[in-house]
C-alpha cells in the first residue's frame, strides 16, 4: 500500500481553510466552541470548583408533604467531629428576606411549615461533603402532620388548608386562598361564536408533572469577601446577570452591585436553572456569616425531590368551527398545580395562553387559568414553557372537529393558518405575526412522513396498529414585557494580533448559543469562526444581558453581538480605507481581512490592520483618529414592540412556526407505543448553524417522547413521591427513541434580527405530545387525553374497545 502524500494533504487543508475564509460563516455547520474541552473531560463544572478554606453544606429535608415544624434537634449532628454548625430558619433569618420569582412565597429554610417532601428545614456545614451528609441524617425533626393539598381539586376545596396564609391575608398580594394567581384574557364574542358554530368539540385534558433531569444536578460555591463587601457566586445557572438581582432580593443588606455571578460549564439546564434556589441563598448566607467559601451540591435524589420541573395541568378546552371549516372560537380554562411555590407558574399560564391558538387565526378566544398551591415539588420554567400543554388540547380537538366535518385535518390546518403573503398581520390577542411560511412546513412534513400512506393504515404484518398524527407550533422566541423591553448588550474587541473576542451576558447549557453568536460576529467581520473567542457566563466581565432561556440567545444576544461587530467595523473602516487607498465606502471586510470592493487583490490582513491601528504613527492615521483608534465595538439590542390587550401579559420578540408528524405502532397485546418515524419542519428564519439546529431538534423530540410515553411524577394522596429515583422514574434511552433524521428547515428571515434568525431550541418539543396522541387515535380510534401514554393507561382502553382481551 502506498504511503499518503502528507504534503498534498497539508496543501489541501490550507486550501480548505482559505476557502472557509472567503465564505460567510452564518449557515455553516461549525463545531461547538466549547465542545472539545467537554468531550475531552477538561471542562469545569461547579462541583469541580474548590476554593481554599471552603466548607461543605448539606440540607435536612422534610419527610412529610405538609407539616408544622414543632422542633429541630441539631445536638447530635453538631457534636460530630468535623461539623462546624447546623442552621435552622431562626439562624438564617438575619441574613435573608422572603423572595420569589413572581410572588414572595419562598424562604431558604422553613420557618414554620414544610410544604412538600424535600422542603429545606435545616442546613449542615462540615469540613467535607461526606461528614455534612452523615450529620444531616443525625438532625431530628419533630413534625405535626397537617392535611395535604395533593392536587388542584384539593386546592380549590373551600375546606382545604391554606398553604400560604400570610400571603392570603396580605392586601398587597393577589393570592386568594390557594389560588396563587389568576389569568383571564378574552377577545371577540366567544359565547356568540360557540352558539352559532356548526361544530363544537370539547374535552378535559390532563398533562403530567415531569423533571427534565439535567445530567448535572444543581449546585454552587459561594465566596463572600468581607473586605471588598462582595459575594462571588459560582453556580450552575442560565442567567448570570439576572441572578445578581434575584440573589439581592433574597439576601438582606446586599445590592446587585455587591454580587458577582460566575457560571462554569453547565451539564444541561432546560429552564430549571434560571431562578434563585435555596441552595444558592443558603450557601451565600453561610459564606457571609462564616467568612469562608461554602460549597453546596445537590445529589440526584435531592434533584428529583426538589429540583423542580414541568407543571401538571388540567385543561378544560372547547373549539368551535363553522360549516366551512373555519375555526371561530377557542375557549380554554387551565388549572395548574404550581406546587408549594409559585415560581414561574403564573407566567406559564399567561405567556403561553396569549399564543395558545397556535398558528391558527381564531377571532374569538377566552383563555383563563389559575395557578394553584399544592403540597408537591414546585414547578418552574421548562423547555416549551406551557405551550406543550395548550397544544396537546388544541390539536386533538382540531382533529376531532375535522372528523365531524368529514374533512382531512391537514386541510383544516391549512385553511386556518395564514399564508406568508398575508403577513404581517395582527392576531386577535394582539400578537404581531410576520414572515413565517408554515404552509411550506406542512408540505415538507407531509412528504417526509408519507402522510397519505400512513393515515388510517390499519394493522402491520406483526399485528400492531399503525397511525400517523401531527402537531403544530407557533413558539415564542425572546421575551418582551409590556411594561418595558428586555435586551442584551455585547462587546466585540480585537487585540493587536487581530484576534477577536466577543463578550455576551449569556451562558451555555449545551444548546450552542455561544457558537452561533461567534458565527454571527465572524460573518460580520469577514473572518473565520476559529478567530473569534466567546466569553460568557461572568457578570463581572460581560456586559449586561438576560441570559439564555425562552429561545432568546441567538435572537437577542446574537443581534447585539452583530451590532457590536458592526461598531468595531466602523471604527476600523477609515484606517482600512487609508491602507487600501480607497474610499471608506469601498472597504469590504472579507477573506480574513479587508479589501477593496472592486479589487479583491488589493487587500490587507486583519493582523496587519490591527497592528497598524495599535502602533501606527498618530500623524499617519486618518483625521479624527489621531488620539487613537478603538479596537472595541459595543452595542445593545432591545426586543421589539408588543401590543396585547392584557397589561399583565408578556409577549415575545418573534415567533417560530412549524409542524411535526409522528408514525406510531400500538401493540394491542401490551398497550406499548413504539415511535416508528418522526418528521419535522420549522421556519427558523435563518439557519445560523444547521448542525446545532439538528442536535437541538433531536434532543427536544427525545425529551418530549420521554414525557409523553414514560415520565410522570407519581405522588400518593399524602404527597409522597413514589418514584423519586432514576430506577423508578424512566427517562428515554436510545431504545425508546427512533433515529431522527427527517429535519427540514424553512428559512423566511425575520427582518428585525441581525441575520433573520428566530428561536429553535424549545420549538421541536411543543407539538410532540399532541402528535403522538393524534397518531394513537389514528391507529386505534381512541382519544387519550391524559399523559403519559403508558401501557397501564393504553391497554385497559384497548380492552374496553374490544381490541384486546384482558
Amino acid at each position: 500500500m502506498s504511503q499518503p502524500d502528507l504534503t498534498q494533504e497539508h496543501e489541501q487543508e490550507e486550501q480548505s481553510e482559505a476557502a472557509a475564509e472567503t465564505e460567510g460563516e452564518v449557515g455553516k455547520s461549525v463545531n461547538s466552541k466549547f465542545g472539545r474541552r467537554l468531550v475531552t473531560g477538561t471542562g469545569e463544572y461547579v462541583d469541580d470548583i474548590n476554593i481554599s478554606g471552603q466548607r461543605h453544606a448539606r440540607f435536612v429535608r422534610s419527610q412529610i408533604a405538609h407539616a408544622r415544624i414543632v422542633d429541630v434537634d441539631t445536638s447530635e449532628a453538631e457534636a460530630m467531629e468535623g461539623v462546624e454548625l447546623v442552621w435552622t430558619a431562626e439562624d438564617i433569618e438575619p441574613y435573608v428576606e422572603p423572595y420569589g420569582l413572581i410572588l414572595p412565597d419562598e424562604e431558604p429554610l422553613v420557618t414554620d411549615c414544610a410544604r412538600f417532601v424535600g422542603d429545606e428545614i435545616a442546613v449542615v456545614v462540615a469540613k467535607d461533603q461526606q461528614t455534612a451528609t452523615l450529620a444531616a441524617e443525625k438532625v431530628d425533626v419533630e413534625y405535626e402532620r397537617l392535611e395535604t393539598v395533593a392536587d388542584v381539586d384539593d386546592a380549590l376545596d373551600e375546606d382545604a388548608p391554606i398553604l400560604h396564609p400570610a400571603l392570603d391575608e396580605d392586601p398587597d398580594v393577589d393570592v386568594d386562598g390557594n389560588v396563587a394567581s389568576e389569568y383571564d384574557l378574552q377577545v371577540g364574542d366567544v359565547d356568540g361564536a360557540f352558539e352559532d358554530a356548526a361544530v363544537v368539540v370539547e374535552d378535559t385534558f390532563e398533562t403530567n408533572k415531569t423533571n427534565p433531569t439535567p445530567l448535572e444536578p444543581k449546585g454552587c460555591v459561594a465566596d463572600y469577601n468581607a473586605g471588598e463587601r462582595e459575594l462571588t457566586l459560582h453556580t450552575s445557572n442560565q442567567a448570570p446577570h439576572l441572578m445578581k438581582e434575584y440573589m439581592a432580593e433574597a439576601l438582606a443588606d446586599l445590592e446587585p452591585s455587591d454580587i458577582v455571578v460566575k457560571i462554569p460549564d453547565i451539564g444541561g439546564g432546560f429552564g430549571v436553572k434560571i431562578e434563585a434556589f435555596p441552595h444558592e441563598v443558603c450557601a451565600s448566607a453561610l459564606s457571609i456569616a462564616l467568612g469562608r467559601p461554602i460549597k453546596l451540591i445537590l445529589d440526584r435524589f435531592e434533584e428529583m425531590k426538589a429540583g423542580r420541573g414541568r407543571h401538571d395541568e388540567r385543561l378544560n378546552a372547547r373549539l368551535a368551527l363553522d360549516e366551512d371549516g373555519d375555526i371561530v372560537g377557542w375557549d380554554v380554562e387551565v388549572l395548574q398545580s404550581t406546587g408549594a411555590h409559585a415560581s414561574f407558574g403564573p407566567a406559564v399560564i399567561s405567556s403561553a395562553g396569549i399564543t395558545s391558538a397556535g398558528p391558527y387565526y381564531i377571532p374569538n378566544q377566552h383563555i383563563r387559568g389559575k395557578a394553584l398551591y399544592t403540597n408537591v415539588m414546585p414547578g418552574s420554567a421548562v423547555r416549551g414553557f406551557g405551550d406543550p400543554q395548550y397544544t396537546f388540547a388544541r390539536e386533538q380537538l382540531l382533529e376531532r372537529a375535522s372528523a365531524e366535518l368529514g374533512v382531512d385535518p391537514m386541510e383544516i390546518r391549512r385553511q386556518n393558518a395564514p399564508e406568508l403573503e398575508e403577513m404581517p398581520m395582527r392576531t386577535p390577542t394582539g400578537i404581531n405575526w410576520r414572515g413565517a411560511d408554515v404552509h411550506e412546513c406542512f408540505d415538507r412534513v407531509q412528504d417526509m412522513i408519507n402522510w397519505d400512506e400512513h393515515r388510517g393504515f390499519g394493522r402491520t404484518k406483526d399485528g400492531k396498529l399503525r397511525g400517523v398524527g401531527m402537531g403544530t407550533l407557533m413558539k415564542r422566541g425572546g421575551n418582551k414585557k409590556v411594561a418595558g423591553t428586555e435586551s442584551d448588550a455585547a462587546v466585540v474587541q480585537m487585540n493587536k494580533f487581530g484576534e477577536i473576542t466577543v463578550l455576551i451576558g449569556s451562558a451555555s447549557i449545551g444548546q450552542g448559543t455561544e457558537t452561533g453568536i461567534v458565527q454571527i460576529v465572524a460573518d460580520t467581520l469577514g473572518v473565520s469562526s476559529d478567530r473569534v473567542k466567546p466569553i460568557i457566563g461572568d457578570s463581572d466581565v460581560t456586559p449586561e444581558g438576560f441570559g439564555v432561556w425562552a429561545d432568546r440567545g441567538t435572537i437577542i444576544g446574537g443581534t447585539a453581538a452583530a451590532k457590536a461587530a458592526e461598531d468595531l467595523r466602523e471604527n476600523l473602516q477609515p484606517l482600512a480605507a487609508l491602507m487600501l487607498d480607497v474610499d471608506v465606502d469601498d472597504v469590504e471586510f472579507a477573506d480574513g481581512g479587508v479589501r477593496a470592493a472592486d479589487d479583491p487583490e488589493n487587500a490587507v490582513s486583519m493582523e496587519d490592520l490591527a497592528y497598524e491601528a495599535t502602533f501606527a504613527n498618530p500623524d499617519e492615521r486618518p483625521d479624527g483618529m489621531k488620539d487613537g483608534i478603538s479596537l472595541v465595538g459595543r452595542a445593545r439590542f432591545d426586543s421589539q414592540e408588543a401590543e396585547i390587550p392584557d397589561p399583565k401579559g408578556s409577549l415575545s420578540h418573534g415567533y417560530t412556526w412549524g409542524c411535526l408528524a409522528i408514525v406510531v405502532d400500538v401493540d394491542p397485546t401490551t398497550g406499548e407505543i413504539d415511535v416508528v418515524d418522526v418528521a419535522i419542519s420549522e421556519d427558523v428564519g435563518k439557519a445560523i448553524n444547521p448542525k446545532m439546529i439538528e442536535g437541538q431538534t433531536q434532543g427536544a423530540i427525545a425529551q418530549a417522547l420521554g414525557e409523553v410515553l414514560l415520565e410522570d411524577y407519581d405522588y400518593d394522596g399524602s404527597g409522597n413521591l413514589t418514584n423519586g429515583s432514576l430506577v423508578d422514574y424512566h427517562l428515554p434511552t436510545a431504545k425508546d427513541v427512533p433515529l431522527i433524521t427527517k429535519i427540514d428547515e424553512v428559512e423566511t428571515p425575520d427582518p428585525t434580527t441581525s441575520h433573520g434568525q428566530k428561536g429553535v431550541g424549545e420549538c421541536p418539543l411543543v407539538p410532540v405530545p399532541a402528535a403522538v396522541a393524534n397518531a394513537v387515535a389514528d391507529a386505534t380510534g381512541i382519544r387519550f387525553t391524559e399523559l403519559p401514554l403508558t401501557p397501564d393507561r393504553v391497554l385497559p382502553r384497548l380492552a374496553e374497545e374490544g381490541m384486546r382481551e384482558l
